[in-house]
């Protein structure tokens, strides 16, 4: 009888700690309309927040509420309610605007995506989650500027934008997701970030059936990675300037891209993956500035009568490449130094000719700084005077020469000069 008391002590205790335990937020969230009818809320009312997963109201100008029914609004996750391309809003071809207050903090997946007639959103710096396809298929959204705030464009965030010309992104942004821009057909030019370090896979691609409408694009050479299929069958894109710092191509990358005539491979790359330029008809330049792999299966480039690549002959996984695939191949040798001299003011270098260039150029580099371009020439010398000592130069030359295109075609660096003379 005694243990059979102290057990019923016991429990009793342990039931009177359990009703002491707050609720959770979790246990606590009831989905309800809100009073107006406007609402579908999980209602935390422990927290006395609540997260909206449905609008059924009919504004053109949509301004979320700070509260509903006394409850802060902090989380727009309209896929919780449904559907999120269908059911989570009753009218939505009646939305014109949308602007989010600053009690927000998360904007789920789909938060405003396939409103037809769309014109804008204003998004305020408290949100800091972002759920993916936030704008996908807003057909009428023509210009969009990235808040200050949001370091990465998320997955799908305009994929399917069709009419979206203009997008404004700021210098902070990193990365830019899977798919982001994909099927934007009205989308010609978008300067990307000075930071930027990754594209994601076919970001400028294909959306069902709709094409990115990209004509030209200028990779910065931050970007050390760039996903497969990234512009795949961008038909108009007829310019490409590829990162620096880029150690691969990865495969389909420009697969399809049928107006690009000419791509320069940057140094470093070391791999230009299968099919990476597959099916681009009138691919007529390919100059590869490093020793890049080339696979021989599913090669990157297809072999056409018009295509020449153009790399050192030094470059001999290029060279072996197009003897093995039939693909026409011609050098692009780097001028070697015959002569390096430096007095306390000048340095002078002298180089040997390379056959059928048109001219060279020289770049130094002053400490610590970046390469700059400093002059072309058709001489075999260049003299540098000016130079301070306790100061540390570089230089190095390139060759040009024209190509099938009739435009001008820039080798690899040749070895540097490094000079330095004590105070």
């Amino acid at each position: 009888m005694i243990k059979s008391k102290k057990w019923i002590s016991i429990v009793l205790t342990l039931l009177l700690v359990l009703a002491m335990i707050p609720a959770s937020s979790a246990s606590a969230s009831e989905k309800v309309t809100s009073t107006d009818g406007n609402w579908g809320i999980l209602a935390d009312y422990y927290n006395k927040t609540c997260t909206i997963y449905g609008y059924y109201g009919s504004e053109a100008n949509l301004k979320i509420p700070e509260t509903i029914d006394g409850l802060k609004v902090t989380k727009y996750i309209l896929s919780t309610g449904g559907n999120s391309w269908t059911n989570n809003y009753k009218n939505r071809k009646a939305i014109v605007t949308v602007e989010v207050p600053n009690t927000v903090t998360e904007l789920g997946y789909g938060s405003f995506a396939s409103l037809p007639n769309l014109k804008s959103v204003t998004i305020p710096s408290s949100v800091k989650t972002y759920g993916e396809s936030l704008l996908a298929d807003c057909t009428s959204l023509e210009e969009f500027t990235l808040p200050s705030h949001m370091k990465q464009v998320p997955a799908a965030m305009f994929a399917g934008c069709t009419s979206l010309k203009t997008v404004t992104l700021h210098n902070a942004v990193t990365s830019l997701g899977d798919s982001a821009f994909a099927g934007c057909t009205s989308l010609r030019s978008i300067k990307l970030p000075s930071k930027l370090k990754t594209i994601g896979y076919n970001c400028f691609g294909v959306r069902f059936t709709d094409k990115c409408g990209l004509e030209s694009i200028s990779i910065p050479n931050t970007v050390t990675s760039i996903g497969s299929r990234a512009f795949i069958s961008c038909e108009n894109l007829a310019s490409v300037k590829l990162s620096t710092g880029l150690t691969k191509i990865d495969s389909n990358t420009f697969e399809g891209c049928t107006s690009l005539k000419s791509i320069t491979i940057p140094s470093n790359c070391k791999e230009v993956s299968y099919e990476a330029f597959y099916n681009c008809d009138n691919l007529t330049t390919v100059v590869i500035r490093g020793n890049a792999k080339l696979p021989g299966y599913k090669g990157p480039f297809t072999p056409s009568a018009l295509l020449t690549i153009y790399s050192a002959s030094a470059e001999t996984q290029v060279t072996s490449y197009c003897k093995s695939q039939g693909v026409a191949w011609k050098s692009l040798n780097p001028p070697k130094f015959t002569s390096k001299k430096r007095t306390a003011t000048t340095a002078t270098l002298k180089w040997s000719k390379v056959s059928g260039a048109t001219g060279y150029n020289v770049y130094m580099k002053t400490g610590t700084g970046s390469y700059k371009f400093v002059k072309t020439t058709t001489a075999l010398s260049f003299k540098k005077t000016g130079l301070k000592k306790g100061v540390t130069y570089r230089f190095y030359v390139t060759t040009l020469k024209k190509d099938d295109l009739d435009q001008t075609i820039e080798s690899k660096a040749s070895a540097v000069y490094k000079t330095y003379l004590k105070k």
